[in-house]
């Protein structure tokens, strides 16, 4: 039983993770869900490493999808670095997509890491009050809906649009908040094309996946190995998930329906604040 409780949390953390209804609002939730059910897990007594396992999971997908980007934004910071004592560091970041790419994603990172960390002890906060965790989701269903009229543009990626969407990726520390949703609709905003929105937020999500896993690691987790065959079946569960979530959203942004997932988040938001 234990192990189809987790295998059924790893499944809400790879659709949620890329689908626009946030997954550390949904985790909150079924965990919260699971511990009034009465139900004793492995995750009430290692719930961080539950988490980073179910992290790590989600951002193999981001990277099996986007192996070709992520090749190229490597290729790119090198050759972005490898510009500066030649001085022409500007013309190779206006001129070569690879470099563009990574610097944008470095400039974003650095916002949504400060914001992140600021916000964390708030994040825990809401994690735990059903009322705060639905008032949030019901903002996310508000911004969502806002994608309806804000259908992107024709716009180059660059580090000032970089920054913006970074610092909104921060905001989505916070449970009920989903971070695809919120990066992709302000870089619709912004007037970035759509294909390009999305893919900016996933890559960008890398980083942030990753350094959302060494801050849980820096806390005090339990690694008890009995645990971790449960806990791998939740991470494939994620992954395998994770992956059919991320290729649907990817269809979904190019034909502009995003905002179909706005009532979803308005009951999960309503029932929470009602009925938990």
């Amino acid at each position: 039983m234990e192990t189809l409780w987790v295998a059924l949390l790893g499944a809400i953390q790879g659709a949620t993770e890329f689908l626009p209804v946030s997954s550390s609002g949904h985790l909150a939730a079924g965990q919260l869900l699971i511990f009034r059910s009465g139900h004793s897990l492995a995750v009430a007594a290692q719930p961080l490493l539950l988490e980073i396992i179910l992290h790590l999971a989600t951002l193999l997908a981001v990277i099996a999808v986007y192996r070709r980007d992520v090749w190229a934004a490597i290729l790119g910071f090198g050759r972005g670095i490898a510009a500066v004592p030649r001085g022409d560091f500007r013309a190779t970041l206006n001129e070569d997509e690879g470099t563009n790419l990574a610097f944008a994603i470095l400039v974003g990172s650095i916002p949504t890491g400060i914001t992140g960390i600021v916000l964390k002890d708030s994040a825990m906060s809401i994690s735990r009050s059903p009322f705060q965790l639905g008032l949030v989701f019901v903002g996310c269903g508000l911004l969502l809906l806002a994608s309806r009229w804000w259908k992107g543009g024709e716009k180059r990626l660059s580090l000032r649009l970089a920054l913006i969407i970074g610092l909104v990726q921060g905001f989505a520390v916070l449970p009920g908040m989903s971070r695809a949703g919120a990066t992709i609709v302000i870089a619709l905003a912004l007037g970035l094309p759509r294909e390009q929105s999305a893919k900016f937020s996933f890559l960008l999500s890398i980083p942030a996946i990753a350094g959302a896993a060494l801050l849980e690691l820096r806390e005090d987790v339990v690694f008890g190995p009995e645990a971790l065959p449960v806990f791998a079946v939740g991470g494939l569960a994620a992954f395998a998930v994770g992956l059919s979530a991320l290729l649907l959203l990817i269809r979904l942004v190019k034909k502009g329906r995003m905002w179909l997932f706005a009532p979803y988040m308005f009951a999960v938001g309503g029932s929470l604040m009602l009925f938990l």
